[in-house]
């Protein structure tokens, strides 16, 4: 029975390598979606071989051993007495015992997986305060091809007007940086009238340059006043259109059209005039809250600043890395559409990212989708397994209650009863593990919470789902080894012993 156990376990582990392999590939598409050519490489080295075949042959030994030792210790006679007869099946409560830790083992991956896909669908089907569908994004680098920041006012006025004239396009939008693409510039804000906050003033806010299209082509609408327009040009008086959380946090209860506030420096506090708020959009971070922002036009600079990091500064947000095409139609063509243009500008400029915003704003979860995947597939995986185990041992049980089996049919039982029986208890087993299992996914639940979106760790639809499939497979498991026990007739059953 060791020989048999070993080699059993043998050729599940080169079965398992085979599947090791495969899952190793897939995990690598689920980190990498849609990549060509993958920055690792999924083959097996040999002492990961080596490893598994011992991990292997150890497995069969140990697991060998017990069942040979419990076989090779039976006493003949009693097994030709027929000790079967028993109903107890105290023998087979390391087995039982297996399955209820599987059980439990799986509903707490199950109900892991449905937290996290639960918060994955927070995540993505949030309100970003923009409009993703039909925006394409297209991520240049001016400095890289050239350009000084006396020439970009030119060059931004063509890449405005030629890209706006592609077919299909309705508008385009120049940002320094794009929604939720990962770049992030802040600074201190300093408003005109009011002292200079202390050193944990709390007085930090995001911004961005963009262009006078750039808030109607994402959809982030102006509410109040006006927003960035053709005539804040170099010359004209310094102006901000600031969003809602700015002026939550530092006009609260006032009116900030017309206000003034500056940046890096106290003295600077009247550099910008406030003439519009718009909404709140996620630029950086989908999990945190809308944070405070403020945006500029491309086309004024602040030379008032004299300090060497702030002219650094000013002088590089000039340089836009991204425009918005909004192209309400299908993508047939546009991004061949957009590279002719860009050579038709300048040949230097070069296309090193083409996007949709919809795709550009689903980056922000891979990390997510990836562990939800991998919890998800790890879980079926337990399922499977508690499943097959819940089988094995069912029906194993069966066989050994076959004369038991015929005697009760015999004595008027019908296959509905039958059935039943052997299906409360396989059941029994399943509900151990879920009684078992419940609170310890309640408890694993506290480690998920960082990375849990819009869902609670007591989260009853996740439960209601894993117990539902967790019962479902131990269902169908039982159920086929409880109809076959329910064909026996009661004569052979008898005549076995």
């Amino acid at each position: 029975m060791l020989t048999e156990s070993v080699l059993l376990a043998c050729l599940g582990g080169a079965a398992g390598l085979m599947v090791a392999y495969a899952g190793a590939r897939m995990i690598l598409a689920l980190a990498f979606p849609g990549a060509m050519h993958l920055p690792l490489q999924a083959s097996p080295s040999p002492a990961v071989l080596g490893f598994a075949f011992a991990l292997s042959l150890l497995t069969g030994i140990i697991f060998g051993i017990a069942p040979a030792w419990v076989t090779s210790h039976s006493d003949p006679a009693e097994a030709l007495r027929g000790v079967n007869r028993s109903k107890g099946e105290r023998s087979s409560l390391p087995q039982k015992s297996l399955i209820v830790l599987q059980a439990t083992l799986s509903l707490v991956l199950l109900v892991g997986a449905g937290l996290l896909t639960r918060s994955l669908q927070n995540l993505e089907h949030q309100n970003f305060g923009i409009t993703t569908t039909g925006r394409y994004v297209v991520h240049i680098d001016p400095a890289g091809a050239g350009y000084d920041p006396a020439r970009l006012n030119a060059l931004n006025q063509q890449l405005d007007q030629q890209l706006a004239a592609i077919p299909g396009v309705r508008s385009v939008g120049l940002a320094l940086y794009s929604t939720l693409e990962g770049n992030n510039w802040g600074e201190s804000i300093f408003v005109e009238g009011r002292p200079a906050p202390g050193p944990n003033g709390h007085n930090g806010s995001s911004w961005d340059r963009v262009s006078p299209h750039f808030f109607d082509t994402i959809g982030q609408p102006v509410i109040r006043g006006r927003g960035l327009a053709e005539q804040d040009t170099p010359t004209s008086r310094m102006v901000a259109v600031v969003n809602q959380a700015f002026v939550k946090k530092f006009f609260p209860n006032e009116d900030p059209i017309g206000r003034h506030f500056g940046t890096f420096n106290p003295k600077y506090a009247s550099s910008y005039e406030i003439v519009g708020i718009v909404a709140d959009a996620k630029y950086q971070n989908a999990r945190d809250e809308f944070r405070p922002m403020y945006f500029r036009p491309l086309t004024q600079w602040n030379k008032a600043m004299t300090e060497p990091s702030a002219i650094t500064a000013e002088s590089r947000s000039l340089f836009i890395k991204s425009a918005t095409l909004r192209f309400p139609g299908e993508q047939q063509g546009l991004e061949q559409a957009v590279r002719r243009t860009l050579a038709n500008i300048d040949s230097n400029l070069t296309v090193y990212d083409f996007t949709s915003l919809d795709a550009q704003v689903a980056g922000n979860f891979d990390q997510e989708r990836l562990i939800a995947r991998l919890t998800a597939l790890f879980g079926i995986l337990a399922l499977i397994l508690a499943s097959v185990g819940l089988y094995g041992i069912t029906a194993y049980t069966v066989a050994r209650r076959t004369s038991e089996i015929g005697l009760r049919m015999a004595l008027g039982a019908n296959r509905g009863n039958v059935v039943a029986l052997v299906l409360r208890g396989a059941l029994l087993q399943i509900a151990i593990g879920l009684a078992i299992g419940i609170p310890i996914a309640l408890m694993g639940g506290k480690y998920l919470s960082r990375q849990l979106y819009g869902v609670h760790i007591y989260d009853p639809l996740s439960i209601a789902l894993a117990v539902l499939a967790l019962s479902a497979a131990a269902a169908l498991a039982g159920f086929i080894p409880a109809r076959r026990a329910s064909s026996i007739e009661p004569m052979e059953a008898l005549r076995i012993e």
